[in-house]
């Protein structure tokens, strides 16, 4: 096309047609732009696609990790709800010694097995750590999903602020209060009584304490996390689904 207007243009100033052949000459000009404006487009547009598809690649992986933690988390949640209950069960349990004083040492401390059952929450991050540090989170077009995953680090530390709180005392309440059911003789242990917790002032202490003042408000924070990543699960597969 630009050989032939070329060709026309020489034609014209061959023929001294100076006007026709400045028109012809503006129109080779405009042909060569348009030309280059269309090989931007479709380089931007190939350069578009090739975003999306990575984004469509790293949200699906992103959404096994993030299914994967919030299966992990319904299991922690789990035994935590089973620890409290336990615990409720301990504290009607102090106000019926006739109750206590028929149960089985196996049932009792099956109820303290139970109770002090505490699980600590490691989320799997390996894929969002990497979008993160690498900065590739930016290439999500939800800004919603892209502050719920900025956040989610934070959230789940302050989710389990409580749990982590319980781990760190029970060790040695625990053992303290376990200490008092062993009898001696000159010295050496002869016997140990297994429900000899039950009266302890320490242990009914720390039952109310930690596994119903301070577990209430632990499944509080753990449930809400749970709600934040199902959003974001929610919100991946409707970013998928585009």
């Amino acid at each position: 096309m630009i050989k032939f207007f070329r060709k026309i243009r020489q034609n014209l100033l061959m023929e001294n047609k100076t006007g026709k052949y400045f028109k012809y000459a503006i129109g080779e000009i405009l042909l060569v732009i348009i030309g280059i404006l269309i090989a931007v487009s479709i380089n931007g547009w190939n350069e578009d696609r090739k975003l999306a598809i990575e984004e469509q690649s790293l949200l699906k992986d992103l959404k096994q990790e993030m299914d994967l933690n919030l299966k992990t988390l319904e299991i922690v949640i789990a035994q935590h709800e089973e620890s409290f209950k336990a615990a409720e069960e301990m504290m009607q349990l102090f106000d019926d010694r006739d109750a206590f004083d028929k149960m089985p040492v196996e049932t009792f401390w099956e109820l303290c097995g139970k109770m002090e059952t505490n699980s600590t929450y490691d989320p799997q991050s390996g894929i969002l750590n990497s979008l993160i540090n690498s900065g590739r989170l930016s290439l999500f077009s939800n800004k919603e999903l892209k502050y719920l995953l900025a956040s989610f680090k934070e959230m789940t530390i302050d989710a389990f602020e409580d749990t982590h709180a319980i781990q760190r005392e029970r060790p040695t309440l625990m053992h303290q209060t376990y200490l008092g059911g062993y009898e001696k003789k000159n010295g050496e242990i002869i016997s140990y009584n297994g429900k000899q917790r039950y009266d302890n002032e320490e242990f009914r202490l720390y039952t109310w304490l930690y596994f119903v003042v301070v577990r209430t408000g632990g499944l509080n924070e753990e449930r809400s996390l749970k709600q934040e990543l199902e959003k974001i699960i929610s919100l991946i597969n409707q970013e998928i689904k585009k």
